[in-house]
C-alpha cells in the first residue's frame, strides 16, 4: 500500500509544471450580513485552478498570471461574482443572495448540461455530504426521504438487495427500478435475491466518498433520451474529478449496528405442547425447542434439549442474547493534483463489516478509483476513469422463512430455552445436527456447518474524449464498460435435521457479466441576440453479455469436505448464456428566447435484439416548454422573486428480456446414458412488442421573500400499455403458460418540494427541506378473460396481485366470513371459522410519502436530521404468524390461565370447558358463540387466516442524524491539515410511529422484486450510529 501511495504521489507531482508567475492570493468570502460562507468556491476563470473557503469563509489560492487573471466566486444560493486580480494579494468578496438553484448548471440525460431554470421536467438533487456522513453500506438506502416521488425498500441485511422506485410501478413483470448512470455510462443494478440467499444489488458497489453530485430524473419526460432502459427514471451520478492543487483527503467512519426493538414475548409458559413439557405428557424433559405451549414456568426441574437438568424458568433475553453489535468500518484516502491541462485523482476505500448475527455477512470490500483528465492544446480533452471493486462476503445469511435463516429462530425458540441448550449443535459420534424441528435448523448448526462464500471483481471504466470544433460546436465520445466476475459456493453439511436435505449438498457458481456502452454526440450551442439554440445528435450501441455456470451435488460422500469430487451421485451441471444488443439514434433540440421562454424537443429510436424484426424498431419523442413568468412580466417583488411554469409530454418504450420469441430446447441431464432435452413450459411469443409508456407532466416553480423560500410542484400522469405478461393455457396445448402483450397500468400523482432558509442571522443559519409525494396507481386492463395477475404469494392463504381496477400490488387472501353487521361467522359446532377465500386487504403501495430535513449551523457546528414518513399501504407478517402458532407472542396468553385452571387443575372435559379461548363470533342464525377451546388450537387456527396478520405499514422514522464540527483555520494553522471535520451520525435511530407489532419493521419485505407487501423472517428494527472523521491536507 505504501509503495502504491508513493507512486501515485510521484505521478501527481510529475503533472505539476514549473510556473514563471504565480501569486498567492488570500481573502474572505462573506454574505451581505458579513457572515463567512464556508465551502464557497473560488476558481481562476478559464482554468481548473481553484479552491474552497474554510468554515469561516477564508481562502488561500495560488493564482497563475496574476496581472491578467480573474477570480470567480460562487456559492449555492448566491449570485456569482467575478473580480480581476491585477496583482492584488488580498481579495475579499461579498456575495448577494440569488435565485435558489436557478443559476446552477445541472447534468441531464446523456450527460447534457443545462441551465436549471430552462428545464421543462422534474429533477431533484441529493446532498452528497449527508450521504457520506450518515452513510449506509448500500447507497440505495441513502435516498430514503430525500427525493419527492422516490420510495426505497431497504434490505434487512447490509449485504442484501434494496429496492428503489420512482413514481410507482409501471411494468407488471419487468424491472420497475430506475437506471443508474455514472459519469455518463449506464451501470448494472440487478438485484440478487431471487433465491434463498440474497447476493445484493449491484449499485451497492458504488462508493459515496467518490461521488461529486447526484441528480434524479424522475420520469419519462426527463429520461426519454436514455431509451428503453430508462423507462422508470434515471439516477445520474457524477464522480469527483480532482483539482490542480495537490491535496490528500482522508475519510474514516466507524459505525455500529444494533437491534432497537424485539417482539413482545410472553414469559409465563415454556417449551412443550398442550400444557406439558413433553409431547408424551407429564414427562419432565423437552423434546422440542420451538413451541411454548408447555406448563407454567415455576422453576420446576426438567431435562433440557441438550440433556442437562435445569430449572424450568423464563428466558426473557434468549433471543436478544443471540444477536451482537455489528461493526462497520470505512476508511478512504484520495490524492489529487496536477495543473491546468492535466489532473489526476486517485482514491482507495476499504470497507469491513459484519452482521448483528455472529458469523454471518462478513463483508470486505476494496474500491480503487483512478481518474485522469487531459487537455491537449485548446480543443481536445480526455476524461479517463477506471474503477475496480472487489467485494467478498463470507456466510451470507439465508433469508425469509428458509429453515436455515437464523434470524427466523426468534419466531420459534421456546421462551424457556437458553442459548446454551442449543450447544453442542452436532452429535460428535454421529455427526448429525442436534435439533427438533424437521423444517428449521439449529442456528449454530447453520453458522458452523453450512458455510457459503462469494467474491465479485468488478471494473467500471470510462473513456470520454471531447473535440471542440468551434466555440459553439463540439464532438463528444463516450466509451463505457461495466464488467464483473463472481465466483462462489454454498455448502450444507451431512446430518442436517431438515427433512428435505439430510445428505447435504454443495453448489458452486460462476457468473460473468459484461455491459459495453458506446456513444457519439454532436453538440451545438449558439446564442443569437435574443435567441439561444442547443442541439445534440448522437448514436449509441449497448451490448450486454452474461454467462452463468452452476454445479451442484445433491448428496455428499464425506461430511465437511467442500469439493465437487465429494459426490455420492453425479453432479448436476448447467450453463446459461445471454446476449442482448440495442442500437439507438437520438436527437435533442432546445430553443430559448430572452431567457424567459424555452422549448425542448427530443426523439430517440431503438433497435432491440430481444424483439422480432418486424417490431424491433420503436421511436419515442418528447416535447416540453418552460415559461419564466417573472421575466416575461417583469413581476419580481420582495414577495415573489421567481415564477416558472413548465409542461412536457413524452413516450418511452421498454423491450423484453432475451430469448422470449422462439421455442428452444434445454438440456436436463441424462437418462439411460442419453442426453435429455426439454422445452420450456411457457410458450414464447414470436410477435412480441415493446411496452410503451406515455407521460404528461406539469410543473410550477416559485421563489419567495428574496429567494429565501422555494416551492417546486409537479403533477404527472403516465400510462404503460403492451405489458408483457404470461397467462395460463389448457394442458392440451402442451404448455402451461404463454407470453402475451396485454394490459395497461396508470400512475398519476403530484410531488411537492419545499426548501428554505427560515433564519439567517450572523453566523447562525437554519435550512429546511420538505418533500411530499402522492402516487396513485391502477391496473386498467389485462387480458380479456383474466381479472388479475399473481405477483407473489404466501402459501395458499395470501396472494399479491396486479388486479384490474385496483392499485398495483393488491393483497388478497384467506379471511373470515362476516354477516351484514360485520361480525365473524362460525361453522356449525363452533370450532371453525367460516372462510372467505378471497378477502381484499388493500395495496402494498403507500398513500403518500414525505421527508422533512433540517440543518442548523452556527460557526463551525452543524446539526442535521431527517424524518422519513410513509402513510398507508399494508403488509402481511409471516413472522407474527409463526409466533402466534408457536405460542411465543404475548398476545397468545389470552385464555391460557383460565384454561390451565379449568382443564389441567380441575380436569374439565375439553368439550365442556368453562374457561379458555373462544371466538368472538356468531352462527348463521345470529346466536353468539359461547364455546371455549384450547388456546393452542385457537392460535393454531388464527394465523391460517391471513386477515389476522395483516397490518398497516405506515411509519414515521428518524431516518438520519448528523452533528458535526469544522475545526477553525486558526486551530489548524500549525498542523499539516487544511480542513478537518468530525461528526457523529446515525441512521434509523428511532421509529417515532408504527402500526405494526413491536419488533416488526414496517419497511421489511421478503423481496426487492415486484411482489411487495410480504414480510417473512426479517430482522427486527435496527439502527446504525458512529463517528466520521475527514481530514484534508
Amino acid at each position: 500500500m505504501r509503495q502504491t501511495l508513493i507512486m501515485i504521489s510521484l505521478l501527481l507531482m510529475w503533472c505539476v509544471p514549473v510556473r514563471a508567475q504565480v501569486l498567492s492570493v488570500q481573502g474572505k468570502v462573506t454574505d451581505q450580513n458579513n457572515a463567512g460562507l464556508p465551502g464557497a468556491s473560488i476558481v481562476v476563470k478559464g482554468t481548473t485552478v481553484g479552491t474552497i473557503t474554510d468554515i469561516n469563509g477564508n481562502y488561500l489560492l495560488n493564482v497563475p498570471n496574476p496581472e491578467q487573471a480573474v477570480l470567480v466566486f460562487a456559492f449555492i444560493g448566491y449570485d456569482m461574482l467575478e473580480i480581476p486580480v491585477r496583482g492584488q494579494s488580498t481579495i475579499n468578496a461579498v456575495l448577494s443572495t440569488s435565485n435558489i438553484g436557478l443559476e446552477e448548471v445541472v447534468v441531464t440525460a446523456m450527460g447534457i448540461t443545462r441551465d436549471a431554470k430552462a428545464l421543462s421536467f422534474a429533477r431533484q438533487s441529493v446532498s452528497v455530504e449527508e450521504m457520506t456522513e450518515a452513510r449506509s453500506p448500500n447507497i440505495v438506502n441513502s435516498f430514503s426521504g430525500k427525493i419527492a416521488g422516490v420510495q426505497v425498500v431497504p434490505s434487512g441485511f447490509n449485504t442484501g438487495s434494496s429496492r428503489i422506485v420512482i413514481r410507482g410501478n409501471s411494468s407488471l413483470t419487468g424491472n420497475n427500478q430506475p437506471l443508474f448512470v455514472v459519469d455518463g455510462v449506464p451501470i448494472d443494478n440487478s438485484p440478487g435475491d431471487s433465491g434463498s440467499i440474497d447476493y445484493g444489488n449491484n449499485a451497492a458497489d458504488l462508493n459515496s466518498d467518490d461521488i461529486e453530485s447526484i441528480e434524479v430524473l424522475k420520469g419519462p419526460n426527463a429520461s426519454a433520451l436514455y431509451g428503453s432502459r430508462a423507462a422508470n427514471g434515471v439516477i445520474l451520478i457524477s464522480t469527483k474529478k480532482g483539482t490542480p492543487k495537490f491535496k490528500i483527503t482522508l475519510n474514516s467512519g466507524t459505525m455500529f449496528q444494533t437491534l432497537t426493538q424485539f417482539p413482545e414475548y410472553q414469559n409465563a409458559y415454556g417449551v412443550g405442547t398442550s400444557f406439558y413439557i413433553d409431547n408424551q405428557h407429564m414427562l419432565p424433559w423437552a423434546n422440542v425447542n420451538y413451541r411454548s405451549w408447555g406448563s407454567p414456568m415455576l422453576g420446576q426441574p426438567y431435562v433440557a434439549l441438550n440433556g442437562e437438568v435445569k430449572p424450568y424458568l423464563p428466558q426473557p433475553d434468549n433471543v436478544k442474547n443471540f444477536y451482537q453489535k455489528a461493526r462497520l468500518l470505512t476508511n478512504s484516502v484520495a490524492l489529487e493534483g496536477g495543473n491546468a491541462d492535466n489532473i489526476v485523482r486517485f482514491s482507495y476505500t476499504n470497507y469491513n463489516g459484519n452482521s448483528v448475527v455472529e458469523g454471518f455477512n462478513k463483508n470486505t470490500k476494496h474500491n480503487v478509483n483512478l481518474r485522469v483528465q487531459n487537455k491537449f492544446r485548446k480543443w481536445i480533452t480526455l476524461d479517463t476513469k477506471v474503477n475496480f471493486i472487489r467485494d467478498n462476503v463470507v456466510n451470507r445469511q439465508y433469508s425469509n422463512d428458509n429453515g436455515r435463516n437464523p434470524s427466523y429462530m426468534y419466531a420459534h425458540m421456546a421462551r424457556s430455552t437458553n442459548l446454551d441448550e442449543l450447544i453442542p449443535w452436532k452429535d460428535e459420534l454421529t455427526g448429525k445436527e442436534i435439533g427438533t424441528h424437521r423444517n428449521f435448523s439449529n442456528p449454530y448448526w447453520v453458522i458452523h456447518e453450512n458455510p457459503n462464500e462469494d467474491t465479485k471483481d468488478r471494473v467500471i471504466a470510462t473513456f470520454n474524449p471531447e473535440i471542440k470544433i468551434t466555440d459553439w460546436i463540439k464532438l463528444i465520445g463516450r466509451f463505457g464498460a461495466d464488467m464483473f466476475w463472481t465466483n462462489g459456493y454454498e455448502f450444507n453439511n451431512i446430518g442436517s435435521i431438515i427433512a428435505s436435505n439430510p445428505n447435504g449438498f454443495l453448489r458452486t457458481f460462476n457468473v460473468n457479466q459484461q455491459n459495453i456502452n458506446l456513444e457519439g454526440i454532436l453538440s451545438v450551442n449558439k446564442k443569437l441576440e435574443a435567441f439561444s439554440v442547443s442541439a445534440n445528435f448522437g448514436l449509441t450501441r449497448f451490448d450486454s453479455r452474461s454467462e452463468r455456470r452452476d454445479s451442484r451435488i445433491n448428496s455428499l460422500l464425506q461430511p465437511g469436505l467442500i469439493n465437487l469430487s465429494n459426490a455420492k451421485e453425479y453432479p448436476v451441471v448447467s450453463q446459461n448464456q445471454s446476449r442482448k444488443r440495442i442500437n439507438s439514434a437520438f436527437g435533442a433540440l432546445s430553443f430559448g428566447y430572452k431567457d424567459f421562454a424555452f422549448v425542448d424537443l427530443t426523439g430517440r429510436n431503438d433497435w432491440s435484439s430481444t424483439l422480432p424484426s418486424k417490431n424491433n424498431s420503436y421511436f419515442y419523442p418528447s416535447i416540453g416548454g418552460t415559461l419564466i413568468i417573472t421575466e416575461l412580466l417583469k413581476a419580481k417583488s420582495n414577495l415573489l422573486s421567481f415564477a416558472k411554469l413548465r409542461a412536457s409530454y413524452a413516450i418511452v418504450g421498454n423491450d423484453s428480456d432475451p430469448y422470449r420469441l422462439d421455442q428452444t430446447f434445454s438440456f436436463n441431464g441424462f437418462f439411460n446414458d442419453a442426453t435429455v432435452a426439454s422445452l420450456s413450459t411457457t410458450m414464447n411469443n414470436p410477435d412480441l412488442k415493446p411496452e410503451k409508456t406515455t407521460s404528461y407532466e406539469y410543473g410550477l416553480d416559485l421563489r419567495f421573500f428574496k429567494n429565501r423560500l422555494a416551492l417546486d410542484a409537479t403533477y404527472y400522469d403516465a400510462s404503460t400499455v403492451n405489458q408483457i405478461i404470461t397467462a395460463s393455457l389448457p394442458t392440451s396445448s402442451g404448455f402451461e403458460r404463454r407470453l402475451y402483450n396485454a394490459g395497461e397500468i396508470k400512475n398519476w400523482g403530484y410531488e411537492l418540494s419545499l426548501t428554505g432558509q427560515p433564519v439567517q442571522r450572523g453566523n447562525f443559519k437554519w435550512e429546511t427541506r420538505i418533500n411530499f409525494s402522492k402516487n396513485n396507481s391502477e391496473v386498467v386492463s389485462l387480458l380479456d378473460d383474466i381479472p388479475r395477475f399473481q405477483l407473489a404469494n404466501r402459501s395458499s392463504y395470501l396472494y399479491v396481485y396486479a388486479e384490474v381496477g385496483k392499485p398495483y400490488a393488491y393483497l388478497r387472501g384467506l379471511g373470515v366470513k362476516r354477516d351484514n353487521q360485520g361480525r365473524m361467522l362460525l361453522e356449525d359446532g363452533g370450532g371453525l371459522l367460516q372462510k372467505n377465500t378471497d378477502m381484499p386487504f388493500g395495496t402494498a403501495s403507500p398513500d403518500w410519502l414525505a421527508g422533512i430535513g433540517n440543518t442548523f449551523s452556527w460557526k463551525g457546528l452543524d446539526l442535521y436530521f431527517l424524518v422519513d414518513i410513509k402513510q398507508g399501504g399494508v403488509m402481511y407478517s409471516g413472522t407474527i404468524s409463526r409466533m402466534l402458532t408457536n405460542g411465543m407472542f404475548a398476545e397468545t396468553l389470552e385464555g391460557r390461565d383460565d384454561f390451565y385452571l379449568h382443564s389441567v387443575i380441575w380436569g374439565e372435559n375439553t368439550s365442556e370447558l368453562t374457561g379458555g379461548a373462544r371466538w368472538d363470533a356468531y352462527f348463521n342464525d345470529g346466536t353468539k358463540n359461547t364455546k371455549f377451546m384450547t388456546p393452542q388450537n385457537y392460535e393454531y387456527a388464527r394465523p391460517n387466516f391471513a386477515e389476522f396478520v395483516i397490518y398497516d405499514a405506515s411509519f414515521v422514522k428518524l431516518r438520519e442524524v448528523s452533528f458535526g464540527y469544522y475545526f477553525p483555520k486558526l486551530l489548524l494553522a500549525k498542523t499539516p491539515f487544511e480542513n478537518a471535520r468530525i461528526s457523529a451520525t446515525g441512521r434509523n435511530l428511532w421509529i417515532l410511529h408504527s402500526n405494526t407489532p413491536q419488533g416488526i419493521d414496517p419497511e421489511a419485505s421478503s423481496t426487492s422484486g415486484n411482489g411487495q407487501g410480504i414480510e417473512n423472517g426479517a430482522l427486527p428494527p435496527n439502527a446504525i450510529y458512529g463517528i466520521n472523521v475527514r481530514l484534508i491536507f
